[in-house]
């Protein structure tokens, strides 16, 4: 477990070269791991890529197509949240919207074969406002040596994606837990609440109290379906940016201020632990995280 002060980070970052040398430092890993997935691409062409949401996977994903293809290799990203299945309105109040068992296992199962086999596919849609899956009129076929990344929170789950020969597998998480006031330590799983809230706010239209109210059952998910197939990946990183607690201060303290008194229980006790935390040092402009930063994900471009 890594522990790092609220104090040092403080006292670390204060300029925009010093939050791209973390960006490097991350980047550096991604590129590491791109190495070796090319160096086994006979052999393993499927990449499958897991974390709990906040993890940073869609960007990850996509920077490790990046690495790919500038090695050579061609890659196509796939995301899993495509392939749920069409879910009744009526039956959106009852259901575990969490559980791997809200996807498409056959055609999941079927698309990877064929993509295995070099056979073409169509991709998949989902619509989340409609909970309807349908047909993009996008068609993928493998070619030889080409690697496809399958990314979402079920893809270690092998009651979700099937055992494969052919596939490399990667699991990412925020797991750094950071220190402030005197030895208290902020919960990793905080740190991506505070990713999702920035996140819902600018491409979902959901204010931090929506995102509260989905977070216990989101968590859930996490422990029953996601994290217990962390110990299958050949490749494990710890996701935290040691600068993104700067970045979301102010905002995010502004928005958790306003809430405080909207919230009871344990969605209160939340609250009350990141308005301490983030009241507990100074915030810097979000200006300084660079467009290739890992956090742009959760908080939006420049």
């Amino acid at each position: 477990m890594k522990i790092v002060k609220i104090e040092d980070i403080c006292k670390k970052y204060s300029t925009e070269k010093d939050f791209l040398l973390e960006d490097d430092r991350y980047w550096s890993q991604i590129d590491d791991i791109a190495r070796d997935i090319k160096d086994k691409s006979q052999t393993n062409p499927i990449l499958l890529l897991s974390g709990p949401s906040g993890s940073g996977k869609t960007t990850t994903a996509h920077r490790i197509e990046k690495f790919l293809e500038s090695y050579g290799v061609e890659t196509h990203t796939i995301s899993l949240d495509s392939y749920f299945s069409t879910l009744p309105k009526e039956e959106i109040s009852t259901a575990d919207l969490e559980s791997p068992e809200r996807l498409d296992k056959d055609l999941l199962a079927e698309h990877i074969e064929k993509l295995l086999n070099c056979q073409e596919i169509e991709l998949p849609e989902f619509d989340f406002q409609n909970t309807r899956q349908y047909k993009s009129g996008i068609k993928l076929r493998r070619k030889p040596n080409e690697i496809i990344v399958f990314e979402g929170i079920h893809a270690l789950n092998p009651k979700a994606v099937p055992v494969l020969d052919g596939e490399s597998k990667m699991y990412i998480s925020v797991r750094t837990r950071v220190e402030y006031d005197g030895g208290k330590l902020l919960h990793p799983r905080l740190i991506r609440l505070l990713r999702r809230m920035s996140r819902d706010m600018r491409f979902r239209g959901r204010e931090p109290i929506d995102t509260l109210s989905f977070f216990k059952s989101v968590e859930r998910g996490v422990d029953n379906f996601v994290s217990p197939y962390k110990i299958y990946a050949d490749y494990s990183i710890d996701t935290f940016i040691e600068y993104e607690p700067l970045a979301y201060r102010d905002e995010m303290l502004s928005k958790l201020l306003q809430i405080v008194d909207k919230v009871s229980g344990e969605e209160r006790e939340t609250v009350q632990t990141l308005i301490e935390f983030l009241s507990s040092f100074k915030g810097k402009d979000s200006s300084l995280v660079s467009d290739k930063s890992l956090i742009r994900e959760f908080i939006g471009n420049r």
